[in-house]
């Protein structure tokens, strides 16, 4: 009996001090635990409350990038506009939105917008109006912008009755009075337009059903160029932008039109010589470059003929399906060519009018 009774208290004796070991090693980690949650509190205090991304704001963005060369410029974000002093000859700059929406189909929101710049006298340099398609990237940026003319003092067309639906932007074009300048109350031409985003640019829909240059398939004239495409704010076809680098020359390439193409092509060297004869054999291995490296073999071959037999000239060359004009500038160490064709398919579209409603 006493083994036994001893025994029992032997193991009795063991579970206190179990209990004890358990409940020591609890209360340690509880006050571990307790430090850590102080800690975090501490620091969550100091690093203040945690704020939720703001909600962007495209016409608070354009406001604040309007103004941010001018320390004087005072901004209305209730009004979405900013007006600036501009040394006694004031005027406001203002935004609204037209539509809101995925236009590129990349899952973030892209905007079209209205831009209005207000000045003194109505009439001035700072007196103007465009539309702004705006395609936005990650993180907020701007990843395109394409600006189409609605107003200026001597613009060639008045855009107005503007209004969206469905992806496409309806607008009433009418010939500006100060450009055309009707006599005897000859009343001003006027057309409906119609843009659209597609295919990662705007256009205007009549240009993509009626003007030849709508149909070429590849507008890139250099292999492996930078290519940025937009739309003519002016008649509305699309406007090509091209830059390339080579070890001799920086080369630039806009080309526009709806039947007629007109190409300017710069080529950049590092000379600020006199060397007139060195200027002409640099003039032959930009020609020479162009005719191998361009979709323009054909026009470069026949001005090199061109060249062959005739005196340098910088006058504009008629030739049998294309005009041409080669000149050569000089300034800050560099010498640029600048290359200039024009072809005339439709000898009908002359000026601005006739292009933009594709006669």
């Amino acid at each position: 009996m006493e083994l036994k009774l001893f025994q029992k208290l032997q193991l009795i004796s063991s579970f206190l001090l179990l209990g004890l070991f358990v409940f020591s090693c609890g209360e340690s980690v509880q006050k571990s635990l307790s430090k850590k949650k102080q800690k975090e509190f501490v620091k969550a205090e100091k690093s203040g409350p945690v704020r939720e991304k703001e909600t962007f704001d495209i016409l608070k963005f354009l406001v604040d990038e309007e103004a941010k060369d001018d320390r004087k410029a005072k901004i209305d974000y209730k009004n979405q506009s900013v007006s600036f002093k501009n040394d006694g000859d004031p005027y406001e700059v203002s935004y609204s939105k037209i539509a809101a929406e995925d236009l590129n189909h990349d899952g973030l929101t892209d905007y079209i917008l209205t831009r209005n710049s207000e000045g003194m006298l109505g009439g001035n340099a700072n007196t103007n109006s465009e539309i702004l398609y705006l395609i936005m990237g990650p993180d907020d940026r701007i990843a395109q912008r394409h600006e189409i003319l609605t107003y200026a003092a001597f613009s060639y067309n008045i855009l107005e009755v503007i209004s969206y639906k469905k992806g496409k932007l309806q607008v009433e074009a009418t010939q500006n009075y100060r450009t055309y300048m009707p006599e005897d109350d000859e009343p001003l031409d006027a057309t409906d337009l119609n843009f659209i985003y597609k295919n990662g640019n705007v256009y205007e829909e009549s240009y993509l059903e009626e003007c030849e240059l709508a149909k070429w398939k590849n507008k890139q004239l250099f292999r492996g160029s930078e290519v940025t495409r937009t739309i003519d704010m002016h008649n509305y076809t699309e406007s090509v932008h091209e830059k390339l680098s080579t070890q001799e020359f920086t080369f630039s390439a806009d080309f526009s039109g709806c039947d007629n193409l007109n190409l300017v092509l710069e080529a950049t060297f590092a000379y600020k010589g006199k060397n007139q004869e060195f200027i002409w054999q640099k003039r032959d291995r930009f020609l020479e470059y162009l005719k191998n490296n361009t979709s323009l073999t054909k026009e470069i071959s026949a001005i090199q003929s061109y060249f062959t037999d005739k005196d340098p000239s910088e006058e504009a060359i008629d030739l049998d399906d294309f005009t041409f004009r080669l000149s050569s500038n000089q300034e800050k160490g560099k010498t640029t060519f600048r290359l200039i064709i024009d072809q005339t398919k439709n000898p009908d579209q002359t000026e601005n009018w006739e292009i933009t409603t594709r006669h």
